[in-house]
């Protein structure tokens, strides 16, 4: 019988937000959000390996990054769009904060961890790469450390609860499929979404702040802002999603659900970035049913009529040499994908 692995991969998938609802910022400076998730079939990995060598120096974490061969990502930095000395190595990644929440919650000494990262999620594009790498390596430390232990490994539930000290994105990374998120996005309400929807991924050479996407949406509504909010306080709430938006992903009707996509942060995301209304309206003039950037972006989603139909779409971006790929959703959140 053989032995604990001692090297765990680990993955977790992109997102967009078919809506995205913004309030009125909190004391805390949060904004509550009503918003709909949907988990794309372009993937994080994370691998983690127990480092004898590694442990003999002391407890630690070793970091490494690459880009996944053949994705979007891996095109950038070659051709210098993206580069990898941008992503952090230390206590600022958040693979690394997933690794040492775990340990911590297992009230052990960081064994002497390797993190291998496969980038295929664009950095700051509005997809949520940094939550999956999270997701992916929570998982994937997880599973070591019980499998050394000889017990369990930690419930969804436990996982989440660490996901939500890391980040609004990471409880739904491990979740995946869509679903509904309220607050910041950590209180995640399961959706049904039985069939595929395809989409169109065009990501950005140039990022987008998320702080500074807020601040000009607060600039926006700072009238708005002062009235009373629903439930008592001040502020705008943020609009629930509309029974008929959850109808048309539930049956998978892509003309029903282009007419209904909303992101309150596109806009303030447009004046930052106007050339994103530009690449917008010519993706719907060359067939898409409907464009929407992603998050705060400044990646841009189109949703297609088919399958076939998004690889037309790409390759109308290709010809005009703009990096696309087709993606489709829903697809399951963070999980095991080998052991070693």
């Amino acid at each position: 019988m053989s032995g604990p692995a001692t090297r765990i991969t680990a993955s977790a998938p992109a997102k967009t937000n078919l809506l995205l609802h913004v309030g009125s910022p909190t004391p805390d400076g949060y904004h509550p959000l009503e918003t709909l998730f949907l988990a794309v079939d372009l993937r994080e990995t994370v691998t983690a390996t127990l480092d004898p060598a590694l442990a003999r120096r002391g407890p630690g974490i070793s970091v490494s990054v690459e880009a996944a061969p053949g994705s979007a990502y891996e095109r950038m930095v070659a051709e210098g769009a993206a580069r990898l000395s941008d992503i952090p190595l230390d206590a600022e990644n958040l693979a690394v904060r997933a690794a040492l929440a775990v340990c911590e919650a297992w009230g052990v000494a960081v064994p002497g961890l390797q993190l291998h990262i496969g980038k295929a999620v664009p950095v700051a594009g509005g997809m949520g790469g940094g939550s999956a790498d999270a997701a992916a390596a929570l998982v994937a430390v997880d599973t070591l450390l019980a499998e050394h232990l000889g017990t369990a490994a930690s419930s969804p539930e436990e996982l989440a609860r660490l996901g939500a000290e890391l980040g609004a994105d990471v409880p739904f990374m491990l979740l995946g499929g869509a679903a509904i998120g309220r607050g910041t996005g950590t209180e995640l309400e399961p959706v049904a979404a039985d069939g595929s929807l395809h989409l169109v991924l065009v990501p950005q050479d140039q990022g987008l702040s998320t702080p500074a996407v807020y601040r000009e949406w607060d600039a926006e509504h700072a009238v708005a802002s002062a009235t009373e909010a629903p439930g008592g306080g001040v502020g705008l709430a943020p609009d629930p999603v509309p029974a008929e938006t959850l109808a048309a992903l539930a049956a998978a009707d892509p003309d029903a659900l282009a007419a209904r996509v909303r992101n309150d942060l596109q806009a303030p995301a447009l004046r930052l970035l106007p050339e994103l209304e530009t690449l917008l309206n010519h993706g719907v003039q060359l067939g898409a049913l409907a464009g929407w950037v992603s998050g705060s972006g400044p990646t841009v989603c189109f949703l297609a009529h088919s399958r076939e139909a998004a690889r037309q779409l790409v390759g109308e971006f290709g010809r005009e040499r703009r990096r696309a790929l087709a993606v489709t959703g829903p697809v399951p959140g963070a999980r095991v994908d080998s052991r070693g």
